[in-house]
């Protein structure tokens, strides 16, 4: 059946798509999320019929009997409404009110109804966490305006049932239909974020879409951003600094778990859970994020913010998790010095530092403990496979010396096999510390010592990270210094240059750790080049303007 409703922004571009898509699937009974008799009506011969429905890795699929060919619909690119049936003339009883939904794909749609309205509900709240909500304005109040982008606008929100505040994130459709890339890019952000469940991580509770907006549903964090923290304050004390980077580093571990790289961790996009608690952040905006991939296969291949951005992302190098890494050694740099390891007077000066990795470590030696140092400058490392995982930064002296006991320990048995809690691997010499020895008497040999320190660096399903079982090195003879090799300033046009972070409406100064993302769409060679909204008001000429997603 057709819908009288406007297209929807996800429908496939031709026109003949059906709704229903048959393929033979192999369930696995493990992954369904739900499953139940569904009734439609037949409305040629006005029978009732009850069939076999589950939603699995967001699909929901009808399954005929005897029959290895399933009928299914996407419901990540489906919109779903409430429906009620009403009908005093059916003759059974039960037939009489239904309670039920309607999924629009393609401009068409199907209704289903279950047997009772709390069933009908369970159902509800599955399918709201799946597909696109219509109505947005029944369910919630935009109050007001707290951020704003080149594509989006962020509303303090309240919610009519609940009367809780969220956080909704508005996009305008017609600034995005020029580009199928824009589509496919605001698939990805969605597919990720409903795929996430952490403490540590921006929560997406549900999209909507009507005729004129898409509407992202999230949190509401009265802490603030955590870059107005770091403009307020010019460096932070190195247990408070611990503090936030443990905590980064325990989220992004569970970002790998998931397999998914965030590719733009910069103070902007942390945001404080609660007002004054520094170290309870949230990563927010995975508008660059995407599934990793061991061939490098993603929709943006160089994307980032310069003075933040990995040096292998620059190079156009085939990259993994240890970009995110390499960010949070950026933020505690900043945090540390209250200055970008990057600094620049102009930008063109900030891209080709990091380009060469050139961090200027003599001028905070005196300002850091040699720990900290030691750590920054594994994160900081310009060699990935030098550059310790998540995992094995959370093990370094510098934590261990300036957290407290029980979250030292908490941080690090947490995210290690219950059923392995040894730590072997060929790294030595290097001061990670072995959770199991903590508190443990020093009586063994030097060698027995030696042995203790070593440690295992577990992989993931997804991820094979045994590249960074090597010896890491704090010394600055890494870092890459033949300029020769590199391409100069005048080639940086192959950058696009894109500013992503929002706009708060409370801050107008300019700050010397801002600056503008880069972003690189491997099938468009045209060159974008938007100021950062902290400069809007300077003149661009001779480039062109091509939109993307904040």
């Amino acid at each position: 059946m057709y819908c009288k409703q406007s297209k929807s922004f996800f429908d496939d571009p031709k026109s003949e798509q059906k709704f229903w898509k048959k393929q033979v699937l192999s369930i696995d009974e493990k992954k369904i999320e739900f499953q139940c008799l569904l009734q439609k009506k037949n409305y040629k011969t006005g029978f009732w019929m009850s069939k076999n429905y589950v939603i699995y890795e967001s699909q929901l699929i009808k399954i005929k009997p005897q029959s290895k060919q399933c009928h299914i619909v996407n419901l990540n690119l489906s919109r779903i409404q409430k429906v009620k049936y009403e009908n005093k003339l059916e003759k059974e009883i039960f037939n009489k009110e239904k309670y039920g939904f309607r999924v629009i794909r393609n401009n068409q749609y199907r209704e289903f109804y279950s047997r009772s309205k709390e069933l009908n509900l369970q159902l509800w709240n599955q399918l709201r966490k799946e597909a696109f909500l219509s109505s947005f304005t029944e369910y919630y109040v935009l109050e007001k305006i707290i951020g704003k982008g080149n594509f989006a606008k962020v509303y303090q929100s309240l919610n009519k049932e609940n009367q809780k505040l969220y956080a909704v994130k508005v996009f305008e459709k017609n600034k995005m239909r020029s580009s199928e890339t824009d589509k496919q890019a605001l698939l990805k952000e969605i597919s990720i974020m409903r795929k996430l469940n952490y403490n540590g991580v921006i929560k997406l509770h549900e999209v909507f879409e009507d005729e004129i907006n898409i509407y992202f549903v999230l949190d509401y964090l009265e802490g603030g951003e955590l870059y107005h923290h770091i403009k307020n304050n010019e460096k932070f004390p190195e247990k408070l600094v611990a503090k936030i980077i443990a905590t980064i580093l325990k989220t992004l571990d569970y970002l790998q778990k998931q397999n998914i790289l965030h590719r733009d961790l910069k103070p902007e996009n942390m945001i404080l859970r609660n007002k004054g608690i520094l170290d309870d952040i949230v990563i927010t905006d995975f508008g660059l994020a995407d599934y990793y991939s061991i061939k490098g296969n993603y929709l943006f291949s160089r994307c980032g913010t310069p003075g933040y951005v990995a040096p292998e992302v620059l190079h156009d190098e085939t990259y993994d998790f240890k970009i995110d890494i390499f960010s949070v050694g950026c933020l505690m740099y900043v945090l540390l010095a209250g200055r970008s390891p990057f600094k620049g007077q102009k930008y063109d000066d900030i891209v080709m530092k990091n380009y060469h990795c050139q961090v200027d470590y003599k001028s905070i030696e005196n300002q850091i403990s040699s720990e900290g140092q030691s750590l920054l400058k594994q994160l900081l490392n310009p060699n990935p496979q030098y550059r310790p995982t998540s995992r094995l930064a959370l093990r370094h002296q510098w934590f261990q010396s300036n957290l407290n006991q029980n979250r030292f320990k908490e941080l690090n048995y947490s995210i290690q096999d219950p059923k392995d809690l040894t730590i072997k691997s060929s790294l030595t010499n290097i001061p990670f510390q072995n959770v199991n020895e903590i508190n443990k008497p020093i009586l063994e040999s030097r060698k027995n010592q030696q042995n203790k320190q070593e440690i295992k660096n577990q992989p993931t399903a997804q991820y094979d990270d045994t590249n960074s079982l090597k010896e890491l090195n704090d010394s600055e003879n890494d870092i890459v210094d033949d300029e020769d090799v590199c391409p100069q300033s005048h080639f940086l046009p192959q950058y696009q240059i894109i500013s992503k972070f929002k706009l708060i409406l409370d801050s107008q100064k300019s700050f010397h750790l801002n600056s503008p993302n880069i972003q690189n769409n491997t099938g468009n060679n045209s060159i974008q080049f938007v100021e950062d909204n902290q400069r809007k008001n300077s003149q661009i000429e001779n480039l062109q303007i091509n939109q993307s997603l904040i």
